[in-house]
């Protein structure tokens, strides 16, 4: 087994499942339940493919990062569909997230598979290269993103007062709105940097994960995402520790898929190799399950009559 491989997709698998978890934590933190990580990654993955497939200058790397910034921003507008939904109407959070699910799959898929974009293939070529500092593409501009947002949602989650309302509004809305805090404000700003967390992270699974081709989907890992926000009890400070740790197995399962010294029955099951950290995220939740302190108003409509 290549070590050096090893690392290198530890690292663009930590890049992806890290970003998705904590766009999942920035909304549920506030109090709102965004399971639509998957669909938001998926608008995400779907814009950046369609913008350097019809890029003029797809050999300018340096675009991405631009490129990047409108994702954000096309994450954050599109969010607006949820919270508005789960914060206005009131509606039921699982609900609207599951359809923003189902209606960004397929509509991904259609337009993958009519050949409106990118000619009579099953996939959107992105055309950008992997931007890297160095040859064993480890360490790559896209890590490094990747901390950045980490240090600052863990220095804004500790250490600022904006912070801590954003918390409160999650844990106790009504003892904010006493002290003249709006609390839908907080929601509705949380809901949309969620979805913009989440949409880069869709594009960065466009080009780490998939070499710069998109097929229609996001193969799931948004809701590996939701499942380490989970089991890091929604805390920056254990999210990025069990992103690295089930990085490593994602990693390990690609890279025994396609090593030719592996064992009959790896080599057999491959299919089934691949469900592995699925399986595992799911026994993980089950076993803290017991212990689990998620945000006591996670899910919960805010009333200002129950103050």
């Amino acid at each position: 087994m290549d070590v050096s491989s090893l690392f290198q997709y530890t690292a663009e698998f930590f890049v992806i499942i890290s970003l998705a978890a904590l766009a999942g934590m920035i909304a549920e933190r506030s109090g709102i339940v965004n399971i639509a990580i998957e669909g938001f990654m998926t608008l995400g993955a779907l814009a950046f493919a369609i913008i350097g497939n019809l890029s003029r200058t797809p050999s300018n790397n340096g675009m991405q990062v631009l490129i990047f910034v409108a994702i954000f921003g096309l994450g954050m507008i599109f969010s607006l569909m949820h919270s508005f939904v789960a914060i206005r109407l009131k509606c039921d959070q699982i609900i609207s997230g599951t359809a923003i699910n189902l209606f960004m799959q397929g509509f991904a898929l259609f337009i993958v598979t009519s050949g409106v974009v990118g000619g009579d293939k099953n996939f959107i070529e992105a055309k950008f290269l992997n931007i890297s500092f160095d040859s064993s593409k480890i360490f790559s501009v896209y890590l490094l993103i990747t901390i950045i947002i980490t240090a600052i949602l863990g220095f804004y989650f500790t250490f600022t007062r904006t912070g801590n309302r954003h918390i409160a509004a999650g844990e106790n809305p009504n003892a904010l709105d006493a002290v003249g805090i709006s609390v839908n404000k907080y929601r509705y700003l949380a809901t949309a940097f969620s979805g913009g967390v989440a949409a880069i992270a869709g594009a960065f699974f466009v080009i780490v994960i998939k070499a710069s081709t998109f097929y229609g989907s996001v193969d799931g890992f948004g809701f590996i995402g939701l499942a380490l926000m989970i089991i890091g009890q929604w805390r920056v400070k254990f999210i990025p520790l069990f992103s690295l740790f089930f990085a490593f197995i994602f990693a390990f399962v690609r890279i025994a898929g396609a090593s030719a010294g592996m064992p009959d029955f790896i080599s057999k099951h491959n299919v089934l190799l691949k469900a592995l950290p699925f399986i595992l995220s799911l026994v993980a939740m089950v076993a803290i399950s017991k212990w689990s302190r998620p945000p006591a108003a996670s899910g919960k409509h805010f009333d200002k009559s129950k103050r």
